[in-house]
């Protein structure tokens, strides 16, 4: 059945031109809701058919008893058998197509056999052409099939008797021009009549669909007044004993002038007044708020309950109390009320202003450490340089020999040890340089080769005295994309670095390039000792080192990974890691395609250093 919108009287229905609805889906439910009426007036049709078989009787009489009164009777009996086996198999609306068939089947054996009938009867003329005159109006008037199957039988029909004509009388041109219109004239009235009549049943059908919809609207509004006329009693019962039972402070205030109606045990003790002090009291004496209005009509601007605003409250002792507010409009003897829900927070709030001066003075103390760092990066680079080049100049033997071997070797391990230095001191300072908010990136258009073939020459050499080959994959052809250089390839050594630090003794690190659905995605994989996946946030994390292994150590700071987060992030990617114990580590860098310059779908090509 239609819904209430779609079946109301009132909206203008699309028909067809056959008076049909236009809507299939509401043809359907109306044919499916007649299905009784189609078949009751092929039960009325169905005695026409007996008396259209009783005239093979005439045919007996006129043309006699021979291959055409045995065709013509075969057929009669046909139209019979056809409509006997839509009322008697065809009883369900599902088959209704199967039924309509056979009523078109029927009506085009009428159209066929009636004809025939007169022509090799020889019946008079004017008999005739009533007899098919009336045969047109029964098709339009009482078959029970669509308007186009009658249409085409009917018009059928008539050019067949238009046809015969000069076999049954003798007709002059004029006269079967007149026939011709007539039965246009029987036509076009026959189609107006069902056309009407298809209209009028669909727009009675809505009419009672509607009202049917009314009645179980009006069914269930009154059900549901009953209802709430019966949960409104029942309310008014229980709201007495539930609002003193109530553990939290509960209050039912007037809205007009604030006036305090009714408190419960809590609410009192709250405020320590007693319940003759409460009656008439106005409760916005217990706020200190200086926008008091504009607050409170924020807490009742929807006459519901909402969320919570925070007020400070005075007792009448003078102590001051934080409390979480709520109100919702309800309706107390007849008349509006606020109800209003008190949540004393004042423990919460102390709590909550001592933890934020202590994270304001973890925060500024975080913020001093790393401005120091940042402000110290001439003062503690300076002498590292000297101590760097003038323990090269010795191990150089630059301004001639040092006479004993050793203070050779030990300029070496004072030049190694200050190179040591220099770059975990340029990792804290590049570390406290972003947390402090003063790193900024210098970007350029570089080659994506450049940097990962730079980057895997500074750790060749770590790699070789590992036995540890480093292989890359490459885009072809290359990619070019706007990026500090210095950041990404900082990004990249420390990422091999700790990829070779890791791995076994002859085993292989790759470096992997492409590009894609979101992002340039850059991976850094190895077959290390991995990492579990609940230490790698503790991976992530400066000055945090996880030993992956219980027989061995590696040294470290445990800056790497945390500053190629960072730095990545700097550039608007992420870095995230995939690993697992004993199998190894995969490291992403996926920077974003806005930072790629062309992007060309490569076609990988493999280099084995």
């Amino acid at each position: 059945m239609p819904d209430s919108g779609a079946a109301g009287p009132s909206v203008e229905r699309a028909f067809r031109w056959t008076g049909e609805f236009a809507d299939r889906a509401l043809e359907e439910t109306y044919a499916r809701a007649n299905w009784a009426e189609t078949r009751s007036r092929l039960r009325a049709v169905l005695i026409a058919v007996y008396i259209f078989v009783g005239w093979s009787a005439f045919d007996l009489l006129l043309i006699g008893f021979g291959w055409a009164f045995v065709a013509l009777m075969a057929a009669r009996l046909a139209t019979l058998a056809v409509a006997l086996t839509a009322l008697k198999r065809y009883t369900s609306y599902d088959d209704n197509r199967k039924f309509l068939r056979c009523v078109m089947t029927m009506q085009a054996l009428v159209a066929i056999v009636s004809p025939v009938s007169l022509v090799l009867g020889q019946t008079d003329f004017a008999a005739s052409l009533l007899a098919v005159v009336v045969v047109i109006f029964a098709f339009y008037v009482g078959m029970p099939t669509a308007l186009r199957a009658t249409l085409a039988n009917s018009l059928a029909l008539s050019v067949a008797f238009v046809a015969i004509c000069p076999w049954l009388a003798d007709v002059s041109p004029a006269a079967l021009a007149q026939i011709a219109a007539l039965f246009v004239v029987v036509n076009a009235i026959g189609v107006e009549m069902v056309r009407a009549a298809n209209r009028l049943r669909r727009n009675g059908f809505l009419t009672l669909v509607r009202q049917q919809e009314l009645y179980e609207q009006l069914k269930r509004e009154v059900e549901v007044r009953r209802e709430a006329e019966q949960a409104v009693r029942a309310t008014e019962e229980s709201f007495q004993n539930l609002f003193y039972a109530a553990p939290l402070p509960i209050s039912l205030v007037d809205p007009a002038d604030y006036k305090l109606v009714q408190a419960n045990i809590a609410a009192l003790k709250l405020f320590d007044i007693s319940e003759e002090d409460a009656k008439g009291f106005d409760v916005r004496t217990f706020f200190t708020e200086e926008n008091l209005d504009a607050r409170l009509e924020r807490l009742l601007v929807s006459g519901r309950a909402g969320v919570p605003v925070e007020f400070r409250l005075t007792r009448r002792d003078g102590s001051t109390i934080w409390a979480l507010v709520s109100a919702a409009t309800v309706q107390f003897q007849g008349r509006a009320a606020l109800l209003i829900g008190i949540q004393d927070v004042t423990a919460r709030h102390k709590e909550a202003e001592t933890l934020r001066e202590a994270r304001d003075q973890a925060t500024a103390a975080s913020r001093s450490k790393s401005e120091f760092l940042a402000n110290m990066s001439h003062e503690l680079r300076t002498p590292l340089n000297a101590i760097i080049g003038f323990s090269e100049a010795l191990e150089r033997e630059l301004f001639g020999p040092v006479g004993n071997p050793r203070y050779r070797e030990y300029a070496e391990d004072i030049h190694d040890s200050g190179v040591h230095l220099l770059s975990l001191i340029n990792d804290i300072l590049d570390l406290s340089k972003i947390e402090a908010g003063h790193f900024n990136l210098h970007e350029d258009e570089t080659e994506l080769d450049h940097l990962v073939q730079a980057a895997m020459r500074i750790v060749r050499h770590r790699a070789q005295q590992a036995n540890i080959t480093i292989e890359c994959e490459l885009p072809s052809p290359p990619i070019f994309l706007v990026a500090d250089e210095r950041a990404l390839k900082q990004v990249l050594i420390n990422l091999v670095s700790n990829a070779v630090k890791f791995s076994p003794n002859g085993s292989t690190v790759r470096i992997e390039t492409q590009i894609c659905a979101e992002s340039l995605r850059i991976a850094v994989i190895d077959k290390g000792i991995g990492i579990a996946e609940h230490d790698i946030p503790r991976a992530l994390t400066p000055f945090t080192q996880v030993d992956g292994s219980l027989s061995r150590t590696h040294e470290g700071t445990g800056l790497g990974l945390p500053l190629a987060k960072h730095l990545t992030e700097l550039h608007g990617g992420t870095l995230t890691i995939e690993s697992q114990v004993e199998a190894g580590t995969t490291v992403y860098v996926d920077l974003p395609l806005s930072r790629v310059v062309g992007r060309d779908t490569p076609s990988k090509e493999s280099a084995i250093l």
